[in-house]
């Protein structure tokens, strides 16, 4: 049998993990107590979900498990587990019940994630996969590099000599796992997936094939979740629904919750129920075993009406997770009602609640409810409810964005509505956007790909301040190169200068400033073709932004005065303020240092009569450049210090970096090396994470400053 809790005698191997550093003590035996400060506020990452309440002994399985975890001990470094089957034969399962039990020998945590191999969506980016899980054990996230490469070698860098314990559900690929995998480390990983993978026995992978419950094991479980005697009673019609089911732990679940909640409904009228071959699930026809559609519409078929509606319903979501809210606007309901019609399914084990507040349907459940859905439901009921949730995420990032900078100017008309919710905060907003973030991409792809292409661009306009401050370039290119699609397909000049616009800030942010230029100047054509001053001016900026990037200065200037001349004529005092700023840098790069300075000091004045923190600090480090470049540090140090807490406010990452190298510029006119080189430290680990042009010159200034050995 499995181990229970408090059963194991096994010694705890107490070296220490290198993953969080801390304080370790070693010793015999302590007589009294030890008082020891925490060294960090970071929780240890604990990220399996639940396993199953009611779950059937597999104990060779679990034996083969222990004694992998015995060798990582004696032999010292890591191995892999790969734990093979059909789907829902119960790998998930068991990989969660066995390593939660084994947590305390992982001192530096437990990580998962579920790499979706055999869901439509297609598998699951193993580049964010690895951004999520430096996040998850302290990486700061401004440090997270950008590329693939970069995030893989710094996560076996985190984990290097520690010890976690990984669980990488639904792999498709050894490649998948191979790039998951850490660095050298007595860790662990298990792998559950419906494939062989073989290619992983090149890195000494093991291989557990688990099989379909034995009819033995099957009936304990089907008694366990009956919790009456129908199955003693009745022991041919329990033998027929195992068989019936193929033993897979996944479908007697589905099949057996709606009987434990009817009492005096007998086996034998679900078994015959189940004979109908029909209506199995597609998604298993190519195996031996019986399908398990048959079993899901059993259970579906024993909800209630509501509980069948939303079963149904969320079939059509375009992301896998979902909130209270979103199963509200999918229903047109209050979220208390939702929220009781979520935990009807989930009692049916048709819906599983994971971390963070968030539901998630199991692929196969996922694609029957798809199903019922296209059968069950009136007609344009499922694009109605397609629709209701698109616009839940549509409103709702209005509100966030709004929320995050009330000055911004926009083109899309949901932010002339009333906001349907309130953020407290400006971190509340951001927070809610980046956590979001997977299923707002997925809505925008949806939108596009249903021909909603009014809803396409829009949702893309909700994300400007979400992608300017956190800085997801990818995703940031994705999304507006499908909203530029989506203008395209609506013929509407303003709708492709706003999305050409957006596209040029990500291509000139991301190092491109030659292909920006080119974006900028095909959506000023565009503005000044319809009128639209906002916009014109917004893209002369944008292709002066390019020159100074590009080193012309004097060809960026008369971008600059134009967009300024535009903002004067029209009224709008941010957008003279703005290019106040622009032109000070213009000015500045052009060696006119002091003719720079009141350009500055001019923009403070008016971000500051906005309370834009933002505005405030990018000024204020401009401020400090043209100081510095007159050799007056001690100025230029008062005007960073300020601009690096008004943009650590605001958790402007790629500011953050700009501000601590001109820090270091400071710090090494009034000699101070040392100082000089934190800074530089700081600002190149930001630098490396957004792949900035800057970083390998801000990496041969840091190599200049090594202190000399000979003294």
């Amino acid at each position: 049998m499995p181990p229970q809790e408090g059963d194991r005698r096994t010694p705890v191997d107490n070296t220490t993990g290198a993953v969080h550093g801390g304080t370790v003590i070693q010793t015999g035996t302590i007589h009294g107590s030890v008082h020891l400060a925490s060294t960090r506020s970071d929780p240890v990452p604990r990220q399996l979900p639940m396993p199953p309440r009611i779950f059937t002994d597999r104990e060779d399985e679990f034996r083969r498990l222990e004694t992998l975890r015995h060798e990582i001990v004696g032999e010292g470094h890591g191995r892999i587990m790969v734990l093979t089957g059909t789907g829902g034969v119960g790998k998930t399962a068991l990989a969660t019940r066995f390593l939660g039990t084994i947590a305390e020998h992982f001192p530096d945590g437990t990580l998962y994630t579920d790499l979706q191999g055999f869901t439509e969506a297609g598998p699951t980016d193993t580049s964010d996969v690895l951004d999520t899980f430096l996040r998850a054990l302290g990486t700061d996230p401004a440090a997270i590099p950008r590329s693939f490469d970069a995030r893989a070698a710094a996560f076996r860098s985190r984990t290097h000599g520690g010890r976690i314990a990984l669980l990488l559900d639904n792999a498709m690929s050894a490649a998948q796992v191979r790039a998951l995998t850490p660095g050298q480390g007595r860790h662990l990983v298990v792998v559950t997936t419906r494939l062989h993978l073989t290619g992983l026995r090149l890195d000494g992978a093991e291989f557990l094939d688990i099989r379909p419950l034995g009819e033995k094991e099957a009936l304990e479980l089907v008694t366990s979740m009956l919790g009456d005697d129908r199955a003693d009673t009745d022991p041919a019609s329990a033998r027929r629904l195992v068989g019936l089911c193929g033993r897979l732990p996944l479908a007697l679940r589905a099949a057996v919750s709606g009987l434990a909640l009817r009492p005096h409904q007998p086996l034998d009228r679900l078994v015959s129920r189940l004979t109908d071959e029909g209506e199995r699930l597609a998604a298993l026809s190519h195996t031996r075993e019986p399908s398990v559609d048959s079993v899901f519409t059993t259970s579906y078929r024993e909800l209630a009406e509501p509980d069948r509606r939303l079963y149904r319903l969320l079939g059509v979501l375009p992301a896998r997770d979902l909130t209270v809210e979103v199963a509200a606007a999918l229903l047109a309901t209050d979220p208390p009602d939702a929220e009781d019609l979520l935990a009807h399914l989930m009692a049916a084990n048709l819906l599983e609640e994971i971390p963070g507040g968030r539901f998630r349907q199991h692929d196969l459940i996922r694609l029957h409810a798809r199903a019922r859905a296209e059968e069950d439901e009136p007609a344009g009921a499922v694009e109605d409810a397609l629709d209701r949730v698109l616009e839940y995420y549509l409103t709702t990032a209005a509100a966030a964005d709004r929320t995050i900078n009330p000055h911004r100017w926009v083109l899309a008309p949901v932010f002339d509505r009333t906001p349907v919710r309130d953020f407290d905060t400006h971190d509340d907003a951001l927070n809610w956007l980046s956590e979001e973030l997977p299923s707002l991409r997925s809505c925008v792809h949806a939108a596009h790909d249903s021909g909603r292409h009014s809803t396409c661009w829009q949702l893309c306009e909700t994300l400007r301040n979400l992608f300017t401050l956190r800085r997801h370039y990818l995703i940031w290119h994705e999304c507006y190169t499908i909203g530029l699609a989506s203008g395209d397909a609506l013929g509407d000049a303003g709708v492709q200068a706003c999305m050409l616009l957006a596209l040029a800030d990500a291509q000139r942010s991301m190092g491109d400033p030659e292909e920006a230029y080119g974006g900028y100047h095909r959506s000023l054509e565009l503005w000044e073709r319809i009128g639209h001053l906002d916009g014109a001016a917004s893209s002369l900026e944008g292709c002066g932004m390019s020159e100074l990037d590009l080193g012309r200065p004097a060809r960026a200037i008369p971008h600059f005065r134009k967009a300024i001349d535009i903002y004067e004529a029209a009224g709008p005092e941010r957008g003279v303020t703005l290019m106040l700023r622009r032109l000070g840098r213009a000015t500045r790069d052009s060696g006119e240092y002091r003719a720079a300075i009141p350009y500055f000091l001019r923009a403070l004045e008016g971000f500051g009569a906005e309370d834009d923190a933002y505005m405030r600090a990018r000024t204020l480090g401009e401020l400090a450049a043209a100081h510095l470049a007159l050799e007056d540090a001690v100025r230029a140090e008062e005007h960073l210090d300020e601009a690096l807490t008004l943009a650590t406010r605001v958790g402007a990452s790629a500011e953050i970096a700009g501000l601590r190298v001109m820090r270091a510029d400071a710090f090494l006119m009034s000699g101070n090396a040392d100082g000089a080189r934190v800074e530089l430290t700081r600002a190149l680990a930001i630098y490396t994470s957004l792949a900035d042009p800057r970083t390998e010159g801000t990496r041969r200034r840091l190599d200049s400053l090594a202190p000399n050995e000979d003294g």
